[in-house]
């Protein structure tokens, strides 16, 4: 009966979306300068649409922080293009701040919502999730998950829920999960934006390890569980 009372997900996803539209609407709006210069891009318009890159202020600050954040809370989206978008607009510092914030705001979201959604089965028995749940370091394993990428932040805020951390736990897990993958595309967009190869080059190899090092973990976790 409980669950009966629950909300479906789909319609939450669907409003996600519409709301990501809407936003993508106005930061394209508000960039279409750029975009314009973009596609005439000669010396005297790269002086030009460097400018204009930097001189966008509050307001799309927090409209990129909310993309990020909804696209962090979208099961099997990613946000990873608008977290690059963000060193590329403000700049190292102020991008990895944006990125952080909106990762950390996406995951207590999708926490604050797993109460009320109704959830299949086999998510509920899912892999991944019992490789989280089953670990004798459960928040160091689950701060990991947090940070790797290629595990959704919804399984992990669902571990986190099945073990119904407090607040100020929760928050710290989350909170130091999200900042190397932060600074990473932060750094590396705006690495993008000066030219800087050595920089883009670190970036790549720096998402590179931490997606292996996962991979790693996952296959040495699963490889234990047959033995």
């Amino acid at each position: 009966m409980e669950n009966n009372k629950r909300l479906d997900k789909w319609p939450l996803i669907g409003l996600a979306v519409f709301v990501s539209i809407f936003i993508i609407y106005f930061i394209y709006r508000d960039f279409k300068p750029e975009l314009v210069l973009l596609f005439h891009l000669n010396h005297h318009n790269r002086i030009i649409l460097a400018r204009l890159m930097r001189s966008h202020g509050l307001r799309d600050m927090v409209l990129l922080t909310i993309l990020i954040a909804i696209f962090n809370a979208i099961p099997g989206m990613s946000n990873s293009i608008f977290c690059v978008f963000a060193g590329i607009c403000f700049g190292p510092w102020i991008g990895l701040a944006i990125n952080w914030l909106g990762d950390v705001l996406g995951n207590c979201c999708v926490y604050a919502l797993l109460k009320q959604v109704k959830l299949s089965q086999n998510f509920k028995h899912s892999q991944t999730l019992e490789n989280l749940l089953n670990h004798p370091h459960q928040r160091i394993r689950l701060t990991l998950g947090f940070m790797i990428p290629i595990i959704p932040s919804v399984v992990v805020n669902y571990a986190c829920s099945r073990h119904r951390y407090p607040a100020r736990q929760y928050l710290s897990m989350v909170a130091v999960a999200m900042l190397p993958t932060a600074f990473v595309y932060a750094f590396g967009g705006d690495a993008l934006f000066k030219g800087n190869i050595k920089r883009i080059i670190i970036a790549i190899v720096l998402i590179v390890i931490i997606i292996a090092c996962a991979k790693v973990v996952m296959q040495r976790r699963a490889v234990k569980k047959q033995a």
